[in-house]
């Protein structure tokens, strides 16, 4: 059997390197007011019961329902709330643990409790930048925004399910279950902004999609406009002006910042030569390489993965 090639947003996903916590099933009653630290990951909410509100600062604030999602990428310091508002400010950490865990005679009828199941999402710090060029700060998903028949309101469903029980291996389960709520809002442009950029607005595309998914398949290859151009079947001129204006750069500038984000992983964790980690991000040579990257990422690759820690091999 031969080589299934990877596509562009499974290995956006690698290159991310994402590890989801499971925060806590929260549950408000009455009038409260919870603070949360800034951070410099994604936070993810999902309103399991009740009607709360969150606010960031300087913005106003934003009504969630049962059901309702909200994605919060490198949030600062920000604020959820319960009841009539008029609540102190209580920072969540340290508030009591059964404050903020489900209680075992808890009512899921009760109007005046709100109950929240929170994720947080962990990147390595290599490719960290990517993070903010796929996401924006806030996504907002109204529970009749998810579709009752899509694949992401089953995973919400499940979930609110596994949250509401305590069961054997229910942080690992979470932790898979919150990664797929991750890659669902990645693959699913209209639950982002209409004025995002990047690969996944450029996946919506059917023609600039195939260029994409032909440079993903193959990095190594000495692409260029034309040859990009005529993967998308279309003129090198209306090529680069639909490619620019969905993805947000020139061709050949994407490619270049995409075979340097391989690189950072590569020398951050494959332990790799400096030869063999040019050749698979599509140089003929360890100083072309050498050059382009010391140019694009401002240090040179020997410095760039002492400083990061990477793993080493003969040839750094």
């Amino acid at each position: 059997m031969g080589v299934v090639p990877v596509d562009p947003l499974t290995q956006l996903v690698e290159l991310l390197r994402p590890r989801a916590l499971l925060w806590k099933h929260m549950v408000g009653q009455g009038d409260w007011a919870w603070g949360f630290p800034a951070d410099s990951g994604v936070i993810f909410g999902r309103v399991v019961s009740g009607c709360c509100r969150f606010q960031l600062p300087g913005t106003a604030e934003q009504s969630l329902e049962p059901g309702d999602c909200v994605l919060l990428t490198e949030p600062p310091a920000w604020i959820l709330r319960g009841g009539a508002g008029d609540a102190a400010v209580v920072a969540f950490e340290d508030l009591p643990t059964a404050t903020a865990s489900p209680e075992p005679d808890r009512s899921d009828d009760d109007p005046d409790q709100v109950r929240v199941v929170g994720g947080h999402f962990e990147f390595d710090s290599v490719n960290k930048e990517l993070l903010t060029a796929f996401l924006p700060p806030v996504v907002h998903i109204p529970s009749r925004g998810s579709g009752d028949g899509g694949r992401l309101a089953g995973v919400l469903a499940m979930i609110d399910a596994e949250a509401s029980a305590v069961r054997p291996g229910q942080q690992a389960v979470l932790s898979r279950l919150l990664e797929i709520v991750l890659i669902e809002l990645l693959r699913t442009p209209e639950m982002l902004p209409s004025q995002q950029r990047g690969m996944l607005t450029g996946l919506t595309d059917p023609q600039i999609a195939s260029a994409l998914r032909a440079f993903h398949a193959d990095i190594r290859r000495s692409w260029s406009v034309a040859s990009l151009s005529a993967e998308a079947r279309m003129s090198r001129s209306v090529f680069s002006q639909r490619f620019t204006s969905l993805i947000g750069q020139p061709p050949m500038t994407y490619a270049l910042h995409w075979r340097m984000a391989v690189a950072c992983d590569a020398l951050r964790f494959s332990g790799r030569s400096l030869d063999e980690i040019a050749l698979a991000a599509g140089y003929g040579s360890a100083s072309a390489f050498s050059t382009a990257f010391t140019r694009t990422v401002g240090r040179p690759p020997v410095r760039f993965a002492r400083d990061s820690g990477g793993v080493r091999s003969e040839g750094y």
